[in-house]
């Protein structure tokens, strides 16, 4: 993770930004830390942070900061230009760490905003800030089955606004945020596709962190948090308002590292 410490809006690059529309730092700060909280204390998961560098404020959403799997790190080829200057800052912190195995990919790639891992398959979303062409360097890379999925609505920009691993056997996604081939290829691979409603979809709720048991999602996606808790998961809602003002929530604010 990384501390909200430089995060507001300083340029409009998804539907969601505004420059008119700006962040509450205090809150944004207040949200941040009861994640931090969640994650740590409730959950006891060993999170480390990234430091925060001025005028990079989307280096708070470190998920687009890499997608790291048996310790190789691909790097993010981000498609702004805004967020171009955050991948030089995260190479050095996974150099500073041991990390040694690097891809920086050739085409466009964000990192885990485009990139699920589900058991040994890696779920890659476009058109919108990743290429499809990037799928073929990351499956060379990681020697796993990659599996693109067509986005339809470019206020679900990352895959990862779109659909939730939530474990072994299941997903959740929105089902009109894909193309149909898309759609179809989800319930040919996973057991079990939770739908999301379209309210739980805008209130950035696919965008949840699971270990299959534990999931945290944003506070305002009751209905995902009903059907979680029917399942007998452990539900964690927590507000994620002042960074989905960015386009952001829990999973955008989290990296998953896989050692």
């Amino acid at each position: 993770m990384c501390s909200p410490d430089f995060f507001d809006i300083e340029y409009e690059i998804n539907p969601w930004m505004s420059t008119d529309n700006q962040v509450d730092p205090k809150l944004a700060k207040r949200q941040w830390q009861e994640l931090y909280h969640t994650y740590t204390e409730k959950l006891g998961w060993e999170v480390d942070l990234v430091t925060p560098v001025k005028n990079l404020p989307d280096m708070v959403f470190t998920a687009n900061g890499a997608l790291v799997i048996d310790g190789k790190v691909a790097l993010p080829t981000f498609r702004a230009p805004d967020r171009q200057p955050e991948t030089g800052h995260f190479k050095k912190w996974f150099e500073d760490n041991g990390y040694k195995d690097f891809l920086q990919p050739k085409y466009d790639f964000e990192g885990e905003g485009d990139a699920l891992v589900w058991n040994d398959t890696v779920f890659t979303g476009y058109p919108w800030r990743s290429d499809k062409a990037s799928e073929n360097e990351l499956k060379a890379f990681f020697g796993k089955r990659v599996v693109g999925l067509q986005l339809t609505d470019a206020r679900f920009y990352h895959l990862d606004t779109a659909l939730t691993i939530v474990d072994q056997e299941t997903v959740a996604i929105y089902p009109p945020l894909f193309t149909d081939e898309s759609r179809k290829t989800l319930h040919e691979l996973v057991p079990h596709v939770i739908e999301a409603s379209k309210a739980d979809a805008y209130a950035y709720g696919l965008n949840a962190m699971s270990d299959g048991n534990n999931i945290v999602l944003s506070d305002r996606a009751t209905g995902l948090i009903a059907q979680y808790k029917k399942r007998g998961m452990s539900v964690y809602p927590v507000p994620i308002s002042e960074f989905q003002k960015s386009g952001g929530g829990v999973k955008c604010l989290t990296l998953e590292l896989r050692a």
